[in-house]
């Protein structure tokens, strides 16, 4: 006698009635896991969030992405890095305010123009091209894949205080669009699954501003910059010169003090300034060739912390 016939017209109907979708339970299915997408914890974002993009969103675009290598939060920046094999990679960063994570956006492509120009790469850079977005970008090469052949696709993404990246290896699939259209598509998804991320301010930005006086050059000058982006140490920087950083430190972070340290011919006249928010927090003199500010900064969570809505 033949078993299931009841059963089995009944489980066509029910997946029929859900949309005909098949899961194997995991990061495989397409719709939220139970409890939602994973949010940020209060401000900080956490390893569950690389659950916010899955395989079954990546096979919907034509992706096959490999099995993940490892999730890391990194405490000091707010950031978590979610890696898979064959160079696929989705980074999200929440800042305390819209101000910082605009000049850490700037920086990261600033840094981006200037190893396509180091290393005369081609490059197909847009921006723009993310619509629910304060700022977007994206390219065929990406830095961090430099050594692959050909290189992996990167999208970078700012809404408010909110960054992300995500780089797409060159393993194309079969039936997979291009990618800037799959890239987009899945940084769209991130954006409606976080709908009010990064929307808030939840800290204060303090304007740091280091300043050189004198004539001539310095050999060398070294200052924070808070971004681990750019070079903050030049050789031969023409005098005088001035610099100002964005900054904001992630709930429960303690920032370095403001540092500049410069170097110049003994003989030399040289003062150095720091200011944090128009105010003099540091002023020396040159000594010897050689001069160095420390300032001291203001709580940088002093108004406006709370949890980030979801």
């Amino acid at each position: 006698m033949r078993r299931g016939g009841p059963i089995a017209f009944g489980c066509v109907l029910l997946l029929a009635l859900a949309g005909c979708r098949l899961t194997r339970g995991g990061d495989t299915q397409s719709g939220p896991p139970a409890g939602g997408w994973p949010q940020p914890a209060g401000t900080r974002v956490t390893s569950a969030m690389c659950g916010l993009l899955t395989d079954a969103d990546y096979a919907r675009l034509g992706h096959d992405r490999k099995p993940s290598t490892s999730h890391t939060v990194r405490d000091r920046t707010n950031t978590v890095d979610c890696l898979y094999e064959s160079i696929d990679e989705m980074t999200l960063s929440l800042e305390p305010t819209a101000a910082v994570a605009k000049y850490l956006f700037a920086a990261d492509l600033r840094n981006h123009r200037k190893q396509l120009t180091e290393g005369r790469r081609r490059s197909d850079l847009a921006s723009g091209v993310v619509g629910p977005a304060d700022e977007s970008w994206f390219d065929n090469w990406s830095a961090g894949t430099a050594a692959s052949s050909p290189a992996a696709h990167e999208i970078r993404v700012r809404r408010g205080g909110l960054i992300l990246g995500i780089t797409l290896s060159s393993d194309r699939g079969k039936k997979e669009r291009d990618p800037r259209s799959v890239l987009v598509d899945l940084a769209d998804l991130i954006l409606r699954r976080l709908p009010h991320v990064g929307a808030r301010d939840t800290g204060t930005t303090h304007r740091i501003e280091y300043e050189l006086i004198g004539s001539g050059k310095a050999t060398g000058v070294y200052w924070d910059d808070y971004t681990g982006i750019e070079n903050s140490d030049v050789e031969n920087l023409r005098l005088p010169w001035s610099t100002v950083v964005e900054m904001a430190s992630p709930e429960g972070v303690t920032p370095d003090p403001p540092i500049l340290h410069a170097e110049v011919d003994p003989n030399a006249k040289l003062t150095c300034l720091i200011f944090v928010d128009g105010v003099p927090v540091a002023g020396e003199k040159s000594h010897k060739g050689v001069v160095e500010c420390e300032g001291v900064l203001p709580d940088s969570n002093d108004a406006g912390a709370g949890a980030q809505p979801a």
